[in-house]
């Protein structure tokens, strides 16, 4: 009996050692199954990526933003214009100065200082070599800055801050032209605004969309003081209107967001030592994480299941960037209702994934402005040519306008009304109420009031 228990032993022992090699040899087949799929559905998600024509890493997306070999670049006027750029020194001067220092441009229908003007006039006349050779770049259509895009989120971009002092040169420049009664050198500087801004128009970085969004809402606001404090020919006016409505572009933020899948995909795929150095770059916790936790993430399956559901929001929101602007946000919203459900175990898909309904709101706030500058302007056409405002928006196609410009926000026509002296141009803004044609307080409020996006003048 002991012998038959004996032999039995090993014979137990092999056949438990067997299932537990054939449960072995099952899990490592279902998590070999598991890692194709998700290989798979990740593999999946470039391909369609590459079909539409997007870049799918950081080093096609360098190429794909490019101009045509033989064009003159805009940015290489632009770049050089700030090795002649003198900034102002002295803290007095800074405190004095509106727009590039501490001081307030006085409201539209007041005028200069007589302190104020020459101060701008000098710091003007130290920086006439800079604003020459910003408004031979602004004047050139392609542009393609120096940045290396193939290093993702490491790529530098020191020139956008010079873009936007540059644009407040040219703001500073129109306003003293207007208040010397001087409007078609003024309408130059706008123009050579808004084409500063449009020299970042391709650069597919949000970072560089906002900063052209506020180049832009610079040039607009000029347009609005300017034009209260002096009158314009119409072919001014027209060249304006021509000005604003090149700078609405459609495709702009849908080149930036395809940028943005590239460089947050780039993560996923580099080294695991490097990924905390780019997170803590971008202002996150990587700590949360650490090295150890990120070859485990990746182990585990995680970080190819987070790379294609990160691919799938940015394909929602490419796609929600291309329909019409009073439809965008309400898409936008949608998507950020779904990624608020993933769980958080999807650490880095929650740690590189940016705030982008906001970025959404900026973008349809801008093509807001531009609009409503341009029916103000073809209002100031028809009261210059008939010497009275007119009744409707309606009145002033197809004279004026070819067709009544739509408010952004919700696809309607803009609102217009008459004042006591002169009249608003108006959008009902990002809260969806139309509040009459309120302005922005010229300084912030608590609680905030109700506001529009305004377009007025003042006669």
């Amino acid at each position: 009996m002991d012998e038959q228990s004996n032999a039995e032993n090993p014979r137990r022992k092999r056949k438990v050692l067997h299932t537990l090699l054939i449960v072995l040899v099952i899990i490592i087949a279902a998590f070999w199954a598991y890692r194709s799929a998700l290989r798979a559905r990740l593999n999946a998600r470039l391909n369609t990526i590459a079909a539409a024509g997007y870049p799918v890493t950081c080093a096609e997306l360098d190429d794909w933003y490019s101009i045509p070999e033989s064009a003159e670049n805009a940015a290489d006027y632009i770049t050089k214009a700030f090795s002649h750029y003198h900034k102002l020194e002295e803290p007095e001067e800074s405190n004095l100065m509106p727009v590039v220092g501490r001081a307030e441009l006085p409201g539209r229908t007041e005028a200069l200082t007589k302190e104020t003007k020459t101060l701008i006039t000098q710091y003007l006349a130290d920086n006439r070599q800079a604003l020459e050779l910003l408004r031979k770049g602004a004047a050139i259509e392609h542009s393609r800055y120096p940045i290396d895009l193939s290093k993702g989120f490491e790529a530098l971009m020191p020139y956008l801050a010079d873009i936007r002092t540059g644009a407040m040169l040219l703001k500073l420049e129109a306003v003293v032209h207007a208040e010397n009664d001087k409007p078609k050198i003024a309408v130059d500087s706008i123009a050579s605004g808004i084409g500063l801004s449009r020299s970042l128009s391709k650069e597919p970085l949000l970072i560089s969309q906002l900063v052209r969004i506020a180049c832009q809402a610079l040039a607009v606001s000029t347009i609005e003081h300017v034009i209260n404090r002096t009158e314009f020919t119409d072919e001014q006016l027209v060249k304006l209107i021509g000005a604003l409505a090149e700078a609405e572009d459609p495709s702009a933020m849908v080149r930036a967001f395809a940028g943005e899948q590239c460089a947050g995909f780039s993560i996923f795929k580099m080294p695991a030592t490097q990924i905390p150095r780019v997170l803590d770059m971008a202002g996150n916790r990587p700590h949360l994480l650490g090295v150890l936790g990120i070859y485990l993430y990746r182990f585990a399956g995680l970080a190819d299941m987070d790379a294609a559901a990160y691919l799938d929001f940015m394909n929602d929101y490419i796609k929600a960037m291309q329909l019409p602007l009073y439809q965008r946000q309400e898409a936008v919203g949608t998507v950020k209702d779904k990624f608020d459900k993933i769980s958080k175990i999807h650490i880095l898909l929650h740690l590189i994934m940016p705030a982008f309904s906001r970025v959404t709101m900026i973008d349809i706030r801008s093509s807001a402005q531009l609009r409503t500058a341009q029916a103000g302007l073809a209002i100031e056409r028809c009261r210059l040519a008939t010497g009275k405002l007119p009744d409707s928006l309606s009145n002033l196609v197809p004279t004026y306008l070819d067709a009544v410009p739509k408010d952004p926000f919700d696809g309607k026509d803009l609102r217009y009304k008459k004042l006591e002296t002169g009249f608003v141009v108006y959008s009902i803004g990002e809260d969806g109420s139309d509040d009459g044609g309120k302005e922005k307080p010229r300084k912030k409020v608590r609680p905030p009031a109700p506001e529009d996006v305004t377009f007025i003048v003042q006669r």
